[in-house]
Formats: C-alpha cells, structure tokens, sequence
C-alpha cells in the first residue's frame, strides 16, 4: 500500500488517522500486528533505525506547519538536510530547487510571521520534499487553509508526485481533497471500513 505512489485519504474526526500516520512514519509502534513501510517492519525497528528511516526516506507536513520562528525560509526547508551527509553547496542547490518547485524564490530570506498561511504551508511542503523523499506523510494539511490555498497546495503536491514519484499520503476529512486522490480508505475507530481506487 505504502509504495503505490497513490494519494491516499482517511476520513472521519478520532477515527484514529493521525495515530495511524504516527505508527508509518516510525514515530509510534502498532500494539497488535505488523505494519510495512518500504520494506521495513515499524515494530521490529530499533529507535537508531526507526530514526534512519525518517531521516533518509520519509517527509512531514504538519497542520500546524512547525516551523522554525526564528529561521528563514531557506533555513527552515535546509533543516533536514542537515542531518545528512551534503555539503553546504549541494544543500543550498537542493533548497533553491525546493524554492522553485513551490514558487516561493522571492521568500527565501522571509521568516514564517511574516508569511500568509498559505505560504507557510508551502515551505512545509518544501521542507518535506527537499530530500526528495519516498513518501511523505502529510495530516491535515489543508485545515488551516481557505479553499484557493488547499487547491493552490494539492496541484502542487500532485505535480511533485507526478515528477519525483513520491507517494502522498493525507490524514483528512477536508472533502476539498477528494478531487485529488487516486485512492480513499476510510477510518472509523481505528479499523478500515472501506478501500477505493478514485480513478484519477
């Protein structure tokens, strides 16, 4: 499921999708059973290799951004980066790559108060796909956002899926995203009610 590099959709408020994006991105381990993530059993890592994981492989957009206040733009996307082995010209090129992809050139030395919404989700987005990671866990990350930001942000995460092949995968009840996703499984109490390809 993980390594379809379809975009994936969980509905319904304490159906218990943000613990489920918890346990993927090795931040949690399941208390029954076993999940996969590219090749790699959660529960079986050490907390050296569930951090590996993270670190190489996987990206985060949070709903509330977390970003660095007191950091620029650049500084804020250039941040995972740093724990890998780059060079500060090959980081500075990835970033101003990022920066382009999100079309945020003109914000680089801006700092998040000085951002609208919309933006700082964009350099969350930056800051998620620098490493060009396989996947990218990303939980409500419309929910602060009015309906031309959610549609500006899904396009442009829909063409970095297109272009770098890295499989989105959305924890939401925005029904805005619809539109967008190849693949919907639903939540209710933590179990799957039903699984479908969109179509898309």
């Amino acid at each position: 499921m993980l390594q379809n590099r379809h975009l994936v959709f969980r509905q319904q408020s304490g159906s218990g999708k943000t613990t489920m994006l918890n346990i993927i991105g090795s931040l949690d381990i399941p208390s029954a059973g076993e999940v996969t993530v590219l090749n790699h059993s959660i529960g079986s890592l050490t907390q050296k290799e569930a951090a590996n994981l993270r670190k190489k492989s996987l990206g985060f957009i949070f709903q509330s951004y977390n970003l660095f206040g007191v950091h620029n733009v650049f500084e804020n996307i250039e941040f995972p980066l740093l724990l890998l082995d780059y060079t500060a010209a090959e980081r500075k090129k990835m970033v101003m790559e990022a920066l382009e992809w999100l079309g945020l050139t003109d914000k680089i030395r801006s700092k998040p108060p000085q951002l609208s919404g919309g933006e700082c989700q964009r350099v969350a987005i930056a800051r998620a796909m620098v490493k060009k990671p396989s996947l990218v866990l990303a939980d409500e990350p419309t929910a602060n956002l009015d309906a031309a930001n959610s549609h500006n942000i899904l396009r442009s995460m829909e063409a970095l899926n297109r272009e770098f092949k890295t499989t989105f995968l959305f924890a939401t009840h925005d029904d805005k995203v619809i539109s967008y996703l190849r693949r919907k499984i639903f939540l209710d109490d933590g179990r799957i009610v039903n699984d479908e390809l969109t179509g898309n």
